[in-house]
């Protein structure tokens, strides 16, 4: 059994950390939060990509591979052509060049509730939308690694998510693909390499 634990060990793929800056623009709790981005975590994990959250950036030696904001809203609510299910136009967006994608908080506590017509904020158990805003930016991650401009046709990277399992405590309808995992695997290795390259050339230009 030890033997093949140390196989299977050795197949495993070498983690890879990914820092990620979070400007808070919304009024949500450090509990809250904390949940969500352990979410975030946990759908990653399996793939060897750790995240490491910086709740206060005040700057970074090297740009940053992408860059989370949470506001309250969109400053004007548009439904991008979509039905009446969850749909990540909805919730979050992400624009693709510059890797930053923007959360709206109010319109997750909607969808959490299931009814995107009232106007008045809904009254939404906290561990619940944890779990959804979580998933939500799992799936806008996916798309500022992946360089998606579409989606795919299941798992994290799909289109849309129904009520039941953007909520539910299972976490199968978030899996992310293994061709995705590798191509963000490669993305984060990428990334590091280039980093080590220009350290050494400020090195050896000193």
């Amino acid at each position: 059994m030890l033997t093949l634990a140390l196989l299977l060990a050795g197949l495993a793929p070498a983690p890879v950390t990914l820092d990620v800056p979070i400007y808070l623009g919304a009024d949500l709790s450090e509990d809250i939060v904390a949940s969500a981005l352990h979410e975030t975590e946990r759908i990653f994990e399996s793939g060897g990509i750790a995240l490491r959250f910086d709740l206060s950036p005040n700057g970074h030696s090297s740009p940053p591979l992408v860059t989370v904001v949470v506001l309250p809203r969109p400053a004007r609510f548009k439904v991008y052509g979509c039905s009446r299910d969850r749909h990540d136009h909805r919730l979050g967006h992400t624009q693709l060049r510059a890797r930053r994608i923007t959360l709206w908080s109010e319109q997750l506590m909607r969808a959490v509730d299931g009814d995107w017509d009232r106007t008045e904020l809904p009254d939404v158990d906290d561990h619940v939308y944890a779990r959804a805003l979580g998933r939500v930016l799992a799936h806008e991650l996916g798309h500022a690694l992946l360089g998606l401009n579409g989606h795919r046709d299941g798992g994290l990277m799909r289109s849309d998510f129904s009520h039941r399992s953007l909520t539910a405590r299972g976490r199968r309808a978030f899996r992310i693909a293994e061709e995705d995992l590798q191509a963000i695997r490669d993305t984060l290795l990428d990334a590091v390499a280039k980093n080590k390259s220009a350290a050494l050339r400020l090195l050896d230009g000193a």
